[in-house]
């Protein structure tokens, strides 16, 4: 159904009177973010709240911030590795390009809050140094700390819904 309301409807109707274990949603889910969390809004409702809902092919951050409220359940996305082979790391305050020349004399850790690997054992200096000369442990050392934000960005929300704040 894509955009269209009337479609999704239908397809949603035909979908939930099967005796599937949960609902996979993707499709055309909009041009934009916002187009997305408005076809979430509507249809969210309509699915069966007893069975997980899977949202594939979103994974940024933002985006699981406001589909999780909604009751989508499960993402998948290639968004932190492929940012990360591009050089864009996931830290607590946002997106950091580890390209930029800023990151040559800094020798802290991406994230200070983080507990992952590269976090613990390597700077802003070396991994922005292991970009430059395009060695590929770059991309092994920035895909395991965007992977551990994310496993710590849901855990946070999973603790959330336990206390009833989402």
């Amino acid at each position: 159904g894509g955009v269209d309301k009337e479609l999704r409807k239908m397809s949603l109707d035909y979908l939930t009177s099967l005796p599937f274990d949960g609902h996979a949603i993707g499709g055309a889910l909009g041009k934009d973010r916002d187009e997305l969390i408005e076809l979430l809004t509507w249809f969210m409702p309509l699915l069966p709240e007893h069975k997980p809902n899977h949202l594939l092919g979103i994974g940024d951050v933002e985006s699981i911030e406001r589909a999780v409220p909604l009751g989508v359940d499960t993402f998948d996305s290639c968004f932190p590795t492929r940012n990360a082979r591009h050089g864009s790391v996931l830290t607590r305050k946002g997106l950091v390009s580890i390209k930029k020349a800023e990151h040559a004399r800094s020798f802290v850790p991406l994230d200070e809050e983080c507990s992952c690997f590269t976090c613990k054992n390597h700077t802003r200096a070396y991994l922005h140094h292991l970009y430059k000369a395009n060695e590929p442990m770059s991309a092994t050392l920035l895909v395991i700390h965007n992977i551990q934000h994310m496993q710590d960005k849901m855990s946070d929300m999973r603790e959330a819904i336990m206390r009833d704040e989402i």
